[in-house]
């Protein structure tokens, strides 16, 4: 039977996975940062306690498979943004030429 520290934990990992998952599901990555962050820490005080009951095992494998639901998100969503700024880059060389294009026509 688990004591109450390891319910406490696998709780807490249980409610941050659920905001995780809410967040995810959003596409809210301010939100996912912040509770990243708490995850984290959870984690770091588990590593503290040794050895892991196997519920605490389980919530901690659940937390992991959010994860990998997550980063490929996470990568998708920073192509998005890497695809927008070289498009304004490519506005901006083109732009760019045409106006030293302009500028080279004008001296003659």
């Amino acid at each position: 039977m688990p004591n109450a520290a390891d319910r406490y934990h696998c709780l807490k990992l249980k409610a941050l996975g659920e905001q995780m998952s809410l967040a995810l599901k959003a596409l809210d990555w301010d939100s996912l940062s912040g509770i990243d962050t708490r995850i984290r820490e959870c984690l770091e005080e588990l590593n503290r306690m040794e050895p892991l009951s196997a519920e605490l095992q389980a919530c901690k494998q659940s937390v992991q498979q959010l994860y990998g639901r997550a980063i490929p998100a996470y990568a998708e969503a920073c192509e998005k943004i890497r695809q927008v700024l070289l498009t304004h880059v490519d506005y901006a060389e083109a732009r760019s030429a045409y106006l030293r294009t302009d500028l080279l026509q004008g001296d003659k």
